[in-house]
């Protein structure tokens, strides 16, 4: 699923269920989950094309055509972050640190769930058992225009009905604090 799809999915669920076992859920942080196992994989080299596109010799030889150079180290990061093995080991270490379940460290397991059916063998199937195993799902490809069209027909459905029943309003990345969080509070 492409990353505007994953964020809105991850506000949805969050502004829709207010707490999960009694904890407060983050929407911000659920947000910011969700979009990271992407980030991780194609910020980096979208950033090293960017820094080659405008500082290196790419850009003074136009031996690119006009268009970004080639970097090639997103795929061992696409697999670490979208790997169930990889998360529920850094769910469990940071969790066993700060005592405590982290709700809005759940939006990357969301985003691992929805990849799984919604990319297929042409494009970034996601290995979810990666490292103990290769095996992954030929799912829909989430670019194919009728699924695209399904995907954010279903949003905006979702969407409309949390702000119907009053479940959708902004809320804080975190807690207030001092004189505001009391009176808030």
């Amino acid at each position: 699923m492409d990353l505007i799809a994953h964020a809105l999915w991850a506000g949805a669920a969050a502004s829709g269920k207010k707490n999960l076992g009694g904890a407060r859920i983050p929407v911000g942080w659920v947000v910011w989950w969700t979009m990271f196992p992407d980030v991780l994989a194609f910020g980096p080299p979208v950033a090293a094309a960017l820094w080659l596109r405008l500082f290196g010799e790419a850009n003074s030889s136009g031996g690119y055509g006009g268009h970004f150079p080639r970097v090639h180290f997103g795929l061992p990061l696409y697999q670490l972050g979208h790997s169930l093995v990889v998360f529920a080991v850094v769910y469990g270490v940071v969790a066993a640190v700060k005592r405590r379940p982290v709700v809005g460290l759940l939006g990357w397991l969301l985003h691992i769930l929805i990849d799984i059916p919604t990319h297929s063998f042409g494009y970034y199937a996601t290995r979810f058992l990666w490292p103990l195993s290769d095996y992954r799902l030929d799912g829909i490809s989430w670019r194919t225009p009728w699924f695209l069209a399904c995907t954010y027909g279903g949003l905006a459905i979702v969407y409309f009905l949390l702000w119907k029943s009053g479940r959708l309003r902004r809320q804080p990345w975190t807690k207030p604090t001092g004189a505001a969080g009391q009176a808030a509070g």
